[in-house]
């Protein structure tokens, strides 16, 4: 039996289309970096490219829930380190509440944990601001992102019915 060579174009294509586009979405990174002045804040905001990226069906992709889940983490963190002062004993407080808002909400975004864990560790009020601004950064890019593949999509099979028109 002769069976086909996989598509090694696709297969690229299929490894590099999420690499490249998470690469894309975390211009909020440096938004946050610049924000809360060091890589700290970094960490969940990569997760969450790498989510809209590599997974965009998946409902921890929806863009409320991305900016959901964040908003929930950064405010349990945040009342976390301001109830037990900034530290591990907040950053664990702070990611307990953030699941449990989470689920409760039915807003699942596990990237979003890590801003809750890292702003309660840090108590930085800036940094959860700077990791809100990210997230909402983040989506915005996606859909943009989207909304341009999705015109240039319909553009080209505009003109492949239009060219197969002309033939008959």
């Amino acid at each position: 039996m002769i069976t086909a060579a996989p598509d090694r174009r696709a297969a690229v294509r299929r490894s590099l289309e999420p690499a490249v586009t998470a690469v894309v979405l975390l211009a909020p990174l440096a938004l946050a970096q610049g924000i809360a002045d060091g890589l700290f804040f970094a960490p969940p905001l990569a997760a969450s490219a790498a989510v809209l990226a590599a997974t965009p069906g998946l409902p921890a992709a929806k863009p409320a829930t991305v900016i959901a889940g964040h908003a929930v983490s950064v405010t349990a963190g945040l009342a976390a380190a301001l109830l037990a002062g900034p530290g591990v004993l907040a950053a664990l407080l702070g990611v307990g509440v953030a699941i449990a808002a989470m689920a409760g909400l039915g807003r699942m975004h596990a990237p979003a944990v890590a801003s809750a864990g890292l702003v309660g560790a840090a108590g930085s009020a800036v940094g959860a601001a700077a990791l809100l601004a990210g997230a909402i950064a983040l989506v915005v890019l996606d859909l943009a992102r989207k909304g341009i593949r999705s015109r240039i999509t319909a553009r080209g099979g505009a003109e492949i019915r239009s060219r197969a028109g002309d033939r008959v």
